[in-house]
């Protein structure tokens, strides 16, 4: 183990204690709820699941952001504690596991909302608290607290660690100087977005965690100065977020993110490194094919979820809209505007490759050269030259031409074949969305890649003229990613009253068990 560089022996070590302190917890004391009312909200979890796609990884979080939202709103008309119902609901839904979480959860949980509502009450009062979203913010932040309260990320965590104290010992940085604060704090939001692929509520709790660790109140008389803290600190963070190096950090970061994602496994399986080219070789395999059915989900459960959504469109908006105002209604326009981003996606996906096989050979020498502190080898992130005022404006404007000759002809192209005008912008957008999506994909299959990726003219040019379609979908994604009609119409129409109807069917069978116990 002496041969081991430091931040491996580090993660070993926090392993091995992590193992040490994992003990079971007593059944009788832990939060249940009840199975036939678990099966069927799980179910109905399930099938929201293929028309609201999200990550795996991001499905829990999700959930419990959609809960806690409703929750606050009927504590204005209940008045109740919301941490039990909330954590119970989570379970039900099948997120959580039942009677595994001890009861002292509920009281952590309800600290950490009992906070968030204090905070709330202090921004309703406070007028220069009121603007810039600060309230959506701080619920995103507590969602994110209450999801690691219930189930905290520890392995997680001794990875990001492990990569970020390992690319931190042997990077050297070129081109320009940079504070060591700010170089710090750039690595670890590129090692979160690299690693872990969390999204903005995550990452900014994760900084916030970091940049102001005592941020939840423990006494009213805190709220006030924990209030301006935590502008202040989200100030901060939306500086780094925003800061025109960090693209660089995340281009460094993403190159090595297969390797330290096989060392994880390497060191949770408890593997050890006697046998290191044969065990990376077969734990690379496995995570080869993890990755391969990964992508291919997101892609399948992607297009659904379009598919879905473009049809409910279609009825709610563009049908009405040439019937009764343009009077111009075409079923084939139709038919063919719902199908045609799907199969855009389709491919999509089918164009993607994942790495070859000599790929291995170079995530071996790299995972060596992390592992053996006699490998080490330095690192670097070489900042390019600015660019003079006169080269950008022109590359701004060669780009806003590129984007407009794109739009303009193929709204050419669509009035050409008798399309509306409502019909060419909503092609455009949902073509835009699928096609930023589909970039989104072909990025992830190349996060398991060591090898360069070579220019070609043909790339060059599809890429010319579908960057302005990837630009809008990026845009919608990150944009209106809160307005998506459907899911506003199950949140406030279904699953409220769905909710509701399962906790009294939770509360009745419970009765109903009462009843027959009192049968002697």
């Amino acid at each position: 183990m002496d041969n081991l560089s430091r931040p491996v022996r580090e993660l070993l070590s926090q392993y091995a204690l992590y193992l040490e302190e994992r003990t079971p917890q007593d059944s009788e004391s832990n939060i249940q709820v009840d199975e036939i009312a678990s099966k069927i909200a799980s179910f109905y979890e399930k099938l929201r699941g293929f028309i609201d796609y999200q990550e795996n990884h991001l499905i829990r979080k999700n959930v419990i952001d959609r809960v806690l939202r409703r929750r606050v709103f009927l504590k204005d008309i209940s008045g109740e504690k919301i941490a039990e119902p909330l954590i119970k609901e989570i379970i039900r839904s099948g997120h959580l596991p039942n009677n595994a979480l001890p009861e002292t959860k509920i009281y952590d949980v309800q600290r950490i909302i009992d906070t968030l509502l204090a905070l709330l009450t202090q921004i309703e009062e406070t007028p220069h608290l009121r603007a810039h979203g600060f309230s959506d913010w701080l619920i995103g932040v507590s969602v994110c607290a209450i999801e690691e309260c219930l189930v905290p990320p520890d392995k997680d965590r001794m990875l990001t660690d492990a990569m970020l104290s390992s690319l931190r010992e042997t990077l050297h940085i070129h081109g320009e100087t940079t504070e060591e604060t700010d170089t710090n704090a750039l690595l670890f939001i590129a090692v979160q977005k690299a690693l872990l692929h969390v999204d903005r509520d995550q990452l900014h709790y994760r900084l916030l965690e970091l940049m102001m660790p005592d941020w939840e109140i423990s006494s009213p008389e805190q709220i006030p100065s924990v209030a301006e803290g935590l502008v202040a600190t989200r100030e901060s963070i939306s500086r780094y977020i925003k800061h025109p190096q960090l693209r660089y950090f995340l281009a460094f970061c993403h190159r090595h993110t297969i390797v330290f994602r096989i060392l994880g496994d390497l060191v949770f399986s408890s593997k050890g490194f006697e046998n290191l080219k044969e065990d990376v070789a077969s734990l690379y395999e496995a995570r080869y094919q993890k990755e391969k059915g990964r992508l291919f989900r997101m892609a399948f459960l992607s297009v659904l979820s379009f598919f879905f959504s473009k049809i409910l469109v279609a009825v709610a908006i563009e049908v009405p809209v040439d019937l009764f105002i343009i009077h111009n209604f075409s079923l084939p326009h139709m038919v063919a505007n719902i199908i045609f981003p799907p199969l855009l996606m389709l491919i999509i996906v089918a164009s993607i490759r994942l790495p070859s096989r000599k790929n291995l050979l170079l995530v071996q020498q790299e995972i060596e050269s992390v592992a053996f502190a006699k490998n080490q080898k330095n690192r670097a992130i070489t900042f390019p030259k600015k660019k003079s005022l006169a080269l950008s404006l022109l590359m701004q404007f060669i780009y806003l031409s590129v984007f407009g000759i794109t739009i303009y002809f193929l709204s050419r192209l669509l009035l050409s074949f008798g399309f509306t005008i409502l019909s060419i912008v909503v092609f455009l957008l949902f073509t835009s969305l699928v096609t930023a999506v589909g970039v989104k994909i072909h990025n992830r299959s190349r996060e398991m890649s060591l090898e360069k990726a070579r220019p070609k003219f043909f790339g060059f040019i599809l890429d010319l003229f579908t960057m302005p379609l990837v630009t809008i979908g990026k845009w919608l994604m990150s944009g209106l990613k809160k307005f998506n009609v459907f899911v506003i119409f199950v949140n406030l129409v279904v699953e409220l009253p769905f909710q509701l109807l399962i906790e009294l069917l939770e509360n009745f069978h419970e009765f109903m068990k009462r009843k027959k116990e009192e049968i002697q």
